[in-house]
């Protein structure tokens, strides 16, 4: 077996060269372009969850103090999917009214939206309609848009049916996802399938 044998001197040599201009063992341009980065963004009313399914997703965890989201919140999570590894990045708005202008700035370059509403609370379904011209208003046109049913794990108070959620995205060609942030029912298929649909709609992330 043959070993080199490197001086301090000729080794740090060696390392400064290769951090100089021209002198690196690969393309910065080609690393980054060949990574995959996702934008998802998150709205809905205050209440509904939001914080929480992005958290499970990022965490695999549950955190069950309630905070409200002041302007926006954000999560970041190294995905794999079909032996590629995607950077998911999350930004979950607040559904407060005082916060629309920064909603609008964030809704630029999105991928893909998620629209949460709370299956105990009638007012928060009612109001997807809102969020959705909101959210046509100020994305591309090729956003993949999901409708999220959640806290499904809720017995006993339900008040808005999978069968009207499921009617009111189909009726706007819009998926529809029940997941519970409590048991992180349903969170990682969500996450699967707008992630794939991203890819497959924006080659720009591949």
């Amino acid at each position: 077996m043959c070993c080199k044998y490197f001086s301090k001197e000729s080794y740090l040599g060696r390392m400064k060269m290769e951090r100089e201009v021209g002198h690196l063992p690969f393309s910065i341009s080609d690393e980054i372009s060949s990574l995959h980065w996702v934008k998802i963004v998150t709205v809905g009313n205050t209440g509904v969850g939001k914080t929480c399914i992005i958290k499970h997703f990022c965490e695999d965890k549950f955190t069950p103090s309630y905070q409200a989201t002041v302007g926006v919140d954000y999560g970041f999570k190294i995905h794999s999917h079909r032996d590629a590894e995607v950077r998911v990045h999350l930004w979950d708005m607040s559904g407060h009214n005082d916060y629309i202008e920064v909603r609008n700035e964030l809704f630029v370059d999105s991928h893909a939206c998620l629209m949460v509403y709370d299956v105990t609370s009638i007012p928060s379904f009612e109001n997807l309609d809102c969020w959705l011209k909101e959210v046509t208003q100020f994305t591309m046109d090729n956003v993949c848009i999901v409708v999220v049913a959640n806290k499904v794990d809720v017995k006993g108070k339900r008040t808005v049916s999978r069968e009207e959620g499921m009617k009111w995205a189909q009726s706007r060609n819009l998926r529809f996802h029940e997941t519970s942030a409590l048991s992180g029912q349903g969170i990682q298929n969500l996450f699967q399938e707008v992630i794939e649909d991203v890819l497959k709609k924006s080659p720009k992330v591949r």
